[in-house]
């Protein structure tokens, strides 16, 4: 009997692997050759490919190095020891040629590593609650919204799945019989988390806890208790799991711990322009309903509940990880649903507990019990399964801003001279696999007017495009011959938002002394357009999308003369400080 249930459980742990790989790599070179993920353009495979004409220290420790790593290891994994065909010969030279091969592959690894943790929470709660547990955990993770559109980006967040179940486990184990193996495996499993997101590293509270409680318990003076040297052999496997994954950041502490300070004080003292302001500790709780599931939430609280009826000190010490997560993230004063993530194997083993349990209720056969658990589990995962084929099939198609860029490369010659707001890579504007660099699209003029405006902000304000606009620039654009205009509504509405007084003017005034020429939607015809949202307008989530993209419209200016090629550099000053230093409108009556 024990056989075929086994050959049962395997069968269906492969086939949520298939299903879950499907719904990650499906489309999975959207939007290439152009990144229009911020993080994913400029955290982690631009630095894996950097190593790879260099030495391992990736020079930057925003974000710890694990994810930057495996990127690594997978780019010479497939190109060189297998050998795949590159168009430009070597990565280096693909990755600036064309990189839509190289995000393939660490889009792939991201999804990779997912499925890793989505087993490694089968595991963890086949062996804390039983195997019906696991599987049900196993199968929330896979298919919870947030974790597939994470799986889609080349960036870190669901590689931390793993660990963090790893620690949770680790920490169970400590709390039940308290050996020092325990202790490591939950320190270690805690500084891998770290190696891969900083805010995973909470997932050491539960052994905190747990060591805590025996710790308290145990006679004799306090440095000779037990509990006290295995917290202290915790806290060395998270050190060195930790120095596994980002070596580096011993080696340059000061430089590592600076760009971590920026990335708090960024986090937690500057509010994103135009995000809602009803606050985190709101916005989080509102993101489990989509990004885990309604159904999902309901299941972990109820979850939670019968965790804490059962052993009250257990349940307190696993709680104490999403609850200070919460608490820590909601207090920023920007917020974004995927700074949750790290919670979510955690939440998953919390709804299968509950899942399990209404199950195992029915008073009937254990062949109705298992029926009624798998009815449960696929009401459940109806959204968010919904989510992910849905979103696939939206980023199977072409992206509003591809569609700008085609038309405009196909209506006028190179070298032209266009505004386009900053929701677009650098790349964007190149001839794609000229190494010479030519210019399809010439954006030097609107890039020094940024500059300068963040020149002259004053010290600590916001600088960001949206409040370098005034309605003088349309003059600027003039004279200089940049008659064309494309606005993005993931820009717009920051200003809209945020109710910028003279960004809305520019807005105003670019309306009336322009025509406008072309309108990319991402919506489906007859749905109202989605608001900015710092999830939706980038993930797609609300049914209204058809497309990738923000909303785009292109306007000619009415009366200007459209130039063509690099804007002139005026000097700002013959003497001083300013001799030699320029923009490319720094002249007399344009500025």
């Amino acid at each position: 009997m024990r056989r075929p249930r086994a050959l049962l459980v395997a069968a269906a742990l492969l086939g949520m692997g298939a299903a879950g790989f499907y719904l990650r790599l499906r489309h999975n070179g959207y939007g290439l050759p152009y990144v229009y993920n911020y993080d994913e353009a400029t955290h982690f495979t631009n630095h894996s490919v950097h190593m790879l004409g260099s030495d391992l220290d990736p020079g930057y420790y925003q974000n710890p190095s694990g994810f930057t790593y495996l990127g690594y290891f997978a780019l010479r994994g497939v190109y060189g020891l297998l050998g795949a065909h590159l168009h430009y010969g070597t990565i280096g030279r693909q990755f600036k040629g064309n990189d839509t091969p190289i995000f393939e592959v660490t889009r792939g690894l991201a999804a990779v590593l997912a499925m890793a943790g989505m087993a490694t929470v089968f595991w963890v709660g086949r062996r804390v609650w039983g195997t019906a547990v696991g599987l049900v955990a196993a199968a929330l993770l896979t298919f919870a919204f947030l974790p597939v559109t994470y799986s889609r980006i080349a960036v870190t967040d669901v590689a931390a799945f793993l660990p963090v179940a790893l620690s949770l486990y680790g920490a169970v184990l400590v709390y039940e019989r308290g050996r020092w193996r325990d202790y490591l495996l939950a320190g270690a499993g805690a500084g891998l988390a770290v190696g891969f997101k900083y805010t995973a590293g909470l997932v050491i509270l539960p052994t905190l806890v747990a060591g805590g409680l025996r710790l308290w318990r145990e006679p004799g003076p306090l440095v000779r208790r037990p509990a006290l040297r295995a917290l202290v052999l915790a806290g060395a496997g998270l050190v060195v799991a930790f120095a596994i994954t980002t070596p580096y950041f011993f080696a340059h502490p000061v430089r590592a711990l600076y760009q971590i300070k920026n990335q708090a004080s960024a986090a937690g003292g500057t509010a994103k322009l135009g995000q809602s302001q009803e606050g985190g500790f709101v916005y989080y709780l509102k993101s489990f309903t989509w990004g885990f599931g309604w159904a999902a939430i309901a299941a972990a609280i109820a979850g939670a509940v019968l965790e804490l009826r059962r052993d009250r000190r257990r349940a307190l010490m696993l709680l104490s990880f999403p609850v200070v997560l919460y608490i820590y993230m909601g207090a920023q004063s920007r917020y974004f649903g995927r700074w949750m993530l790290p919670m979510y194997p955690l939440l998953a083993l919390l709804a299968a507990v509950a899942i399990v349990w209404l199950a195992r209720g029915v008073p009937a056969r254990q062949l109705v019990q298992v029926l009624v658990g798998a009815a449960a589990l696929a009401a459940v995962l109806v959204q968010p399964l919904a989510a992910d084929v849905r979103t696939a099939t939206v980023l199977g198609r072409t992206d509003t801003r591809q569609i700008l860029r085609d038309y405009l490369a196909a209506h006028y010659p190179r070298g032209l001279r266009v505004v386009i707001e900053p929701a677009v890579p650098d790349s964007y504007y190149d001839v794609g696999g000229d190494f010479n660099r030519r210019k399809q699209l010439i954006s030097g003029f609107v890039l020094d007017i940024r500059r300068q405006a963040g020149a002259d902000a004053p010290e600590g304000t916001n600088s960001t495009y949206a409040t370098t606009l005034q309605s003088g620039l349309i003059d600027r654009y003039r004279q200089s011959g940049f008659c064309l205009v494309a606005t993005m509504s993931v820009i717009r509405g920051r200003a809209e938002n945020a109710q910028l007084p003279e960004a809305l003017a520019y807005y105003r005034r670019l309306e009336r002394d322009a025509t406008q020429i072309l309108h990319v939607t991402p919506f489906k015809r007859g749905r109202k357009p989605v608001p900015l949202h710092y999830d939706f307008s980038y993930d797609y989530y609300p049914t209204a999308y058809y497309r990738p993209g923000p909303d785009v419209r292109l306007y000619r200016l009415k009366g200007c003369r459209q130039q063509y090629g690099r804007a002139p550099i005026f000097p700002a000053g013959t003497r001083g400080l300013d001799k030699g230093e320029g923009t490319s409108y720094l002249r007399s009556g344009l500025r």
